[in-house]
C-alpha cells in the first residue's frame, strides 16, 4: 500500500522525474513485481511483470494504461488523476536524452547487456574455442544432457567456450566459460571460468533466485556441484576451478527458493 506523504506526481515535469516517482511509489508499497501484477488483475487491468520492469528501468513516458494499472496496484488510486496529468506533462516535454545526448537504448539492446558481465569475464581470461560442454570417453550411452565428445589431444586444453541459458520460466540467467582436455587415461581435465548467475530484473524479490549447477561423472559415480546458489540477489561470480578425472560434464540453470528447484534448463554453447 502507498504510504501517506508518498511521492507527489504534481512535481514531475519530464519523463525522468515521473519514472523516478514511480520507482519511489513501488518501493514504498513494498510489493514485488509479481504482486503488482496480481493486484492489477484483481482490478481487471493488465500489468505484466516484464512491463513494470521495462518501465522502471528507463526514463521514458509510460503508456497511460500501464501507468493507471501501476498506480492502482501500488495503492495510490486516489491520486490517479494527478499521476495521469503528470504523464501528460512528461509527454509534452519530450524524450529525455542520456548524458551523451542520445536517446535511451531500446529494450532489446538492454536485454543483450544482461550477458556482458559474463562475456567480458570469459573474454578477459581466455580466447574463444570450440570445445563442447559435455563428453564421454570411448562411447556408449551418455548421461542426461551430455553431448558427444570433440576430438582432444592428450595433455592439451582447447580454448574456452561460453555456455549460456535461461531457466524455462525465464527468471534466471546463467553463463559459464568452459574448456576441457584429454589426460590420456580415459578421463578428462576440465576448467570453468567465472560462473555467472542471477535473477532477471523483472523477477527480483519474488522469492526465487538462481542456482547454477555442474553435473559430472568421476571414478566414484555421478555428481552434481552447486556453483552459485542465491535467492533474489544481484549478480554473483564464483571462483575459477580445475578438476581432473572427470567426464560427462554439463551445466544447468534453475530457479530456486533455497530448497526447491524449478524451470531447470541446460546451458548451451553460445553462437559466435
Amino acid at each position: 500500500m502507498a504510504e501517506p506523504g508518498g511521492p507527489d506526481p504534481t512535481q514531475a515535469r519530464d519523463a525522468a522525474a515521473l519514472v523516478a516517482l514511480m520507482r519511489e511509489l513501488r518501493e514504498r508499497s513494498g510489493l514485488t513485481y509479481r504482486r503488482l501484477q496480481q493486484r492489477a488483475a484483481e482490478q481487471g487491468m493488465a500489468l505484466p511483470r516484464s512491463t513494470v520492469s521495462a518501465v522502471l528501468a528507463r526514463d521514458a513516458v509510460p503508456r497511460a494504461e500501464v501507468l493507471k494499472a501501476f498506480v492502482v496496484a501500488c495503492g495510490d488510486g486516489a491520486r490517479l488523476g494527478a499521476w495521469l496529468e503528470a504523464r501528460e506533462r512528461a509527454a509534452a516535454a519530450g524524450p529525455v536524452p542520456d548524458d551523451a545526448g542520445r536517446a535511451a537504448p531500446r529494450a532489446g539492446a538492454r536485454s543483450r547487456l544482461l550477458w556482458l558481465p559474463a562475456l567480458a569475464a570469459v573474454l578477459g581470461l581466455a580466447c574463444w574455442g570450440f570445445a563442447v560442454a559435455a563428453h564421454r570417453a570411448g562411447g556408449g550411452e551418455r548421461s542426461r544432457g551430455a553431448s558427444p565428445a570433440a576430438s582432444a589431444t592428450p595433455g592439451r586444453a582447447g580454448g574456452f567456450s561460453l555456455f549460456e541459458g535461461r531457466s524455462t520460466k525465464g527468471a534466471t540467467i546463467a553463463s559459464v566459460g568452459y574448456r576441457y582436455w584429454d589426460t590420456g587415461d580415459g578421463w578428462y581435465g576440465v576448467e570453468y571460468v567465472m560462473p555467472y548467475s542471477r535473477d532477471d530484473r523483472e523477477a527480483y524479490d519474488d522469492g526465487w533466485g538462481g542456482r547454477l549447477l555442474m553435473h559430472y561423472e568421476d571414478r566414484h559415480g555421478r555428481h552434481t556441484a552447486v556453483l552459485a546458489d542465491h535467492p533474489d540477489r544481484g549478480q554473483r561470480a564464483g571462483r575459477d576451478a580445475v578438476h581432473y578425472g572427470v567426464k560427462n560434464v554439463w551445466f544447468e540453470v534453475c530457479d530456486c527458493d533455497g530448497d526447491a528447484l524449478r524451470g531447470c534448463q541446460r546451458l548451451r554453447k553460445a553462437r559466435t
